[in-house]
């Protein structure tokens, strides 16, 4: 007996320093995924960071423990469009894919998203408070980049400074200029969290880190991002006014002066009208190619040009209708289902703190920029993740712990 005993004592010795070792990895591997779309110069680091340090060690925990309180019907919505997208991939034709890739690829997809939400739950239920300690090291790596991206933008502009304004592309992510600006459009909002919420050294640091950030959002010259920014001062400074914090007004006042400075005396963001017309192009010639398979979908393909004003594209530069030249209408209607029920949480059973704003923002401005720039969002762990995949998720699985205290009648969409 006494040997059966000193087993079961030695194997939850092994399972606790099991689970020790991988939490600590999986917390690492959020980290290195998230901030890292500050750091790396393509997505390449970000795909091999959360392979090894977030699928991995999610699969590993799942050996030993499972996540606790996870909605079954929010899991379920989350992963219904990629999966409805995976599978449509049986049906494509691979005679028009410029790029072909096998259906078993895109349920790969699918089981990375699986994975990547088991992840945030087992994060929620280990660190409850991770969340907010994120945010704090998201906005301070995400001003640094900024800074380094100025300084590398002086450096190779100075000859024309400042007679003219270049656009800004960074050093991070292969200098895609629209969205470089979306990425720090997030640490913006991550910055205005710890003004909101930090002690008096962290609000220093984050006024500081503002200054890089809408530096290089202007000089992007990109419209979705400026516009939502805009939104989100607006949403943050009513908290901040609610609760009497006058200094919330002060700042705003601040970051709206300097965006309608740039506007009327620097380069003129929203008179490049090509944009709005090229993208009106593109959207076309996607619709045009769901023919008479515009409910089901023609099926997924790993890319399949487009051709408008006599340039290729890759992708439709609109998340949904993206989706829906494979996905049809079934897609969209999946992908609009899980929008609303984010917003619907809310409306409906979210507490508005700082922290809960700040997701609902991040989530927006990552809808909008997606709106207007991104592809279909079954890709790879990528720029489509950090503006739509992440902060979905986070809404969905912190709606447990944020829960209005008036709302004790509710019940769990369970």
């Amino acid at each position: 007996m006494q040997q059966l005993t000193s087993v079961f004592s030695a194997g939850n010795t092994f399972a606790r320093y099991w689970l020790n070792f991988w939490f600590g990895a999986l917390l690492v591997g959020f980290y290195c995924v998230t901030v890292g779309f500050f750091v790396f110069p393509s997505n390449s680091g970000i795909q091999s960071g959360f392979y090894s340090l977030v699928a991995l060690p999610t699969a590993m925990i799942l050996i030993y423990q499972r996540p606790s309180q996870l909605n079954t019907k929010l899991f379920l919505l989350f992963l219904a469009a990629p999966i409805y997208l995976a599978v449509s991939s049986f049906w494509a034709d691979p005679n028009v894919a410029d790029t072909y890739r096998e259906p078993l690829f895109f349920l790969k997809l699918s089981l990375l998203l699986f994975l990547f939400f088991i992840s945030i739950r087992l994060l929620f239920d280990r660190y409850q408070q991770f969340l907010e300690i994120w945010i704090y090291v998201f906005a301070i790596i995400g001003s640094v980049s900024a800074l380094v991206g100025l300084v590398d933008y002086v450096i190779e502009h100075h000859a024309v400074l400042p007679a003219r304004f270049p656009r800004f592309k960074g050093v991070i992510w292969g200098g895609d200029t629209n969205r470089v600006a979306a990425f720090y459009g997030i640490g913006f909002l991550a910055n205005l969290y710890l003004l909101n919420k930090g002690t008096l050294k962290f609000k220093i640091i984050a006024g500081l880190g503002l200054i890089p950030i809408l530096m290089c959002i202007l000089l992007a010259q990109s419209k979705a991002p400026l516009v939502m920014l805009g939104l989100a001062v607006l949403g943050f400074s009513a908290t901040g006014l609610k609760r009497k914090n006058y200094l919330w007004l002060g700042i705003t006042l601040i970051i709206f002066s300097g965006i309608a400075a740039w506007l009327v005396f620097g380069n003129n963001t929203f008179a490049r009208s090509y944009s709005f017309f090229i993208r009106g192009e593109i959207w076309s010639k996607a619709l045009e190619q769901l023919g008479d398979q515009w409910f089901w979908g023609a099926g997924l393909n790993y890319r399949v040009n487009l051709i408008a004003d006599g340039t290729t594209f890759g992708q439709a530069h609109n998340l949904l209708i993206d989706a829906m030249r494979f996905g049809g209408v079934v897609v969209v209607t999946l992908l609009s289902a899980q929008i609303l029920c984010a917003l619907y949480l809310y409306i409906s059973r979210i507490q508005l703190t700082a922290l809960n704003i700040f997701l609902l923002a991040w989530f927006l401005t990552g809808l909008a920029t997606a709106l207007v720039e991104a592809q279909q969002p079954l890709i790879r762990p990528s720029y489509i993740w950090l503006l739509y995949w992440i902060p979905l998720a986070l809404i969905y699985q912190n709606s447990k712990f944020s829960r209005k205290a008036s709302d004790s009648t509710c019940r769990e969409l369970e």
